[in-house]
C-alpha cells in the first residue's frame, strides 16, 4: 500500500503537497517492483548491425518494453539507431593502440518528457505534463589487450541492452562485435523469492524451499550425472538391443556375456569369438574369419618357415651391413664378394685380407701381428736366408738316411758322415723336455720348470676316444691348436731362476696334450 496524505476541509493545498501525493503513489509502485525483483527488458530493443550498410552505429528493434529496478517503465515505439563512435559525453570510443580493444555498453534509462508549458501565479514557466520517456546511453570502458579488456559495471538505474567490442582500426560494427551475454532481460520475480512445496519429493532436498535452491540442486545433480561423477545409471537399467551372438537386453547382462565370451578358452569363444576381415599379402594372405583361425594360419606358416632346412630365405633377401672392405648390402652379394676377394691373386686381396695373430713374437724367428700374406712373406724370407747361410752341410744326417754297413750313402763315403752320437754345435737346437698328459676342458696346468730358457716349445694334441684313450692321430696343427694356450714364465733370478712351461686348454673337450721344449747347446 502507498503512504497517504489526508487533505482536510478548507485546507489551502500547496504545489509541494500535491506533488507529494503523486510521489507517494509512484513510490509504492517502485517499492513493489523492488521487493519482488521485477525488472529488465521485456521485449524489443534487440541489437543488430546497421542496415543496409554497416557502420559504427547499431539498430535497436521496436517496439520495446522494459522496467528498471525502481519499477519505472521504459518504452518506445519506433526503431532506434545508436551511434557507438562516441559515448554519452561526446568522447570518441576509437581504440588508438594496435593490438588493443575496448568494450562499449549500450543502456536504456528512464526519463520524463516535459510538455504543456504554462505560467504559474508567480509568472514562472512550468510544464504541466511530465510523461514517461526513455534515453539510450552509450558508455565506454578502458582499452586493453585484445581478449582481456575490462567490461563496464552495470549502473543501478539503467538496463544493459548489449555490449559492442571495438578493436583497433574498426570501421564497421558487425554481428560478431555485438555481445548480448550480459543483457539484462526481464525478470518477473527472483527465484529465491518463490517458494516450493518439497514435502513429497523423493530425491530433491533443497537447502531452502525456493525455486532458486531447487534449480541450483537440479543443475548440480544433472552436471554430476552428465560428468559421470554421481547419480550414474546402473548398467542393468540401461536398455540394449544386443546383436544375435550377445545375450541380454540391458547393458549389464550384455557386458557380462561379452566379457565371459572374450575370456573363455572353451569352444567358439575368446579369439574364436572375435572376427577380422581378410588381409591381403604376398606370398601369404589371410582370409576373413575369426582371430583364432587367422592366428592358426600364422602359426602354421611360422613353424613351416622355422623348420625349413633350405629355401627359407634367399640370401639376397637377407640384409647385411657393409663392413671392412665388403661393400654389398645383402648376404648373397657379400658372400660372392668375399669369395672373389679371397680367390684373387692381386697383392692387396687374397691372403692379404686374412689377419693372423703374432706367433712366438719377440723370439729370433717369431711372427708379429699382421696379415697372412705378411707372415708368409716373412717365413719365405727367413727360409731363404737360412738356406743361403749354409747352416746345414754334409756333416749332418739327412732325413730318411742312416749310417750302416753300406760303404757309401748318396755317393759319399760313410766315414765322411758324423757318427751316430754326434751332436750339433751351438747353432742348432736340442730337445730338453717332453711330457704328455690329459687336459680336461678349460684346465690350466704348469707342465715343468726348466733350469734353462727354452728357445722353442712345441705343443701337439690327440683327441680322446670314447674308450678314454687318446686317438692314434697326433695333431701338431689341428682345428683345436688355437685353443691350446702355451707360455713360458721366468721365475726367480740369478743362478736360481727357472722357466715354468704352462698350458691352458681353452676348448670345450678333453685333450691329450704333448709338450716338448728345445734349446741351443
Amino acid at each position: 500500500m502507498a503512504d497517504r496524505t489526508d487533505f482536510f476541509f478548507r485546507q489551502r493545498v500547496t504545489e509541494a503537497e500535491l506533488d507529494l501525493a503523486f510521489e507517494l503513489l509512484e513510490r509504492a509502485d517502485r517499492n513493489l517492483a523492488a521487493d519482488i525483483g521485477v525488472f529488465g527488458i521485456v521485449s524489443g530493443a534487440a541489437p543488430t548491425p546497421h542496415a543496409p550498410v554497416a557502420d559504427l552505429t547499431i539498430d535497436l528493434t521496436a517496439p520495446a518494453r522494459a522496467y528498471d529496478r525502481a519499477g519505472r517503465r521504459i518504452a518506445y515505439g519506433t526503431g532506434q539507431r545508436v551511434d557507438c563512435s562516441v559515448d554519452l559525453a561526446g568522447v570518441p570510443t576509437e581504440v588508438l593502440t594496435p593490438g588493443n580493444e575496448r568494450w562499449v555498453g549500450v543502456f536504456l534509462k528512464f526519463d520524463r518528457q516535459l510538455s504543456d508549458p504554462r505560467t504559474d501565479g508567480n509568472g514562472q514557466l512550468v510544464y504541466f505534463r511530465r510523461d514517461e520517456a526513455f534515453e539510450v546511453v552509450v558508455r565506454q570502458g578502458p582499452d586493453g589487450p585484445a581478449g582481456s579488456a575490462t567490461r563496464l559495471p552495470l549502473p543501478e538505474d539503467e538496463l544493459l541492452v548489449c555490449e559492442v567490442r571495438r578493436p583497433f582500426g574498426q570501421t564497421q560494427i558487425l554481428a560478431e562485435h555485438i555481445d548480448v551475454s550480459r543483457r539484462q532481460a526481464f525478470i518477473f520475480a527472483s527465484g529465491s523469492s518463490v517458494a516450493v512445496q518439497a514435502g513429497f519429493w523423493t530425491h530433491l532436498a533443497p537447502v531452502v524451499p525456493t525455486v532458486q535452491a531447487v534449480l541450483d540442486q537440479v543443475d548440480a545433480d544433472l552436471g554430476g550425472h552428465l560428468r559421470g561423477e554421481r547419480l550414474r545409471h546402473p548398467a542393468a537399467d540401461i536398455d540394449y538391443d544386443a546383436p544375435a551372438d550377445i545375450q541380454g537386453d540391458n547393458v549389464q547382462t550384455a557386458l557380462t556375456d561379452l566379457v565371459s565370451k572374450l575370456v573363455s578358452t572353451v569352444g567358439n569363444a575368446g579369439a574364436g569369438f572375435v572376427r577380422n576381415g581378410s588381409l591381403p599379402g604376398i606370398p601369404n594372405s589371410l582370409t576373413a574369419g575369426s582371430v583364432r583361425s587367422q592366428l592358426a594360419s600364422l602359426l602354421s606358416w611360422l613353424n613351416s618357415h622355422l623348420a625349413a632346412t633350405g629355401g627359407a630365405h634367399a640370401a639376397v633377401a637377407i640384409s647385411a651391413t657393409p663392413h671392412e672392405h665388403i661393400s654389398a648390402t645383402n648376404v648373397q652379394t657379400q658372400l660372392q664378394e668375399i669369395v672373389a676377394d679371397y680367390k684373387s691373386n692381386i697383392v692387396s686381396q687374397g691372403v692379404s685380407l686374412i689377419g693372423s695373430a703374432s706367433i712366438a713374437a719377440g723370439t729370433v724367428f717369431g711372427l708379429t701381428n699382421g696379415t697372412l700374406r705378411s707372415q708368409l712373406v716373412a717365413l719365405v724370407n727367413r727360409l731363404n736366408q737360412h738356406v743361403a747361410g749354409g747352416d746345414h752341410d754334409a756333416r749332418y744326417y739327412r732325413i730318411g738316411q742312416q749310417v750302416g754297413d753300406a760303404g757309401t750313402v748318396g755317393g759319399l763315403a760313410a766315414d765322411e758322415f758324423a757318427l751316430a752320437g754326434h751332436l750339433h754345435d751351438s747353432r742348432y737346437l736340442r730337445r730338453t723336455y717332453q711330457q704328455s698328459r690329459i687336459f680336461n676342458a678349460g684346465e690350466e696346468f704348469q707342465m715343468t720348470a726348466l733350469s734353462t730358457r727354452p728357445d722353442l716349445v712345441i705343443v701337439a694334441y690327440n683327441e680322446m676316444e670314447p674308450s678314454g684313450l687318446p686317438s692314434p692321430t697326433t695333431w701338431v696343427m689341428g682345428q683345436r691348436s688355437w685353443q691350446l694356450r702355451t707360455w713360458v714364465t721366468k721365475q726367480g733370478s740369478g743362478s736360481s731362476k727357472t722357466y715354468a712351461v704352462s698350458v691352458h686348454n681353452t676348448s670345450s673337450v678333453q685333450l691329450y696334450v704333448t709338450v716338448a721344449a728345445f734349446a741351443r747347446e
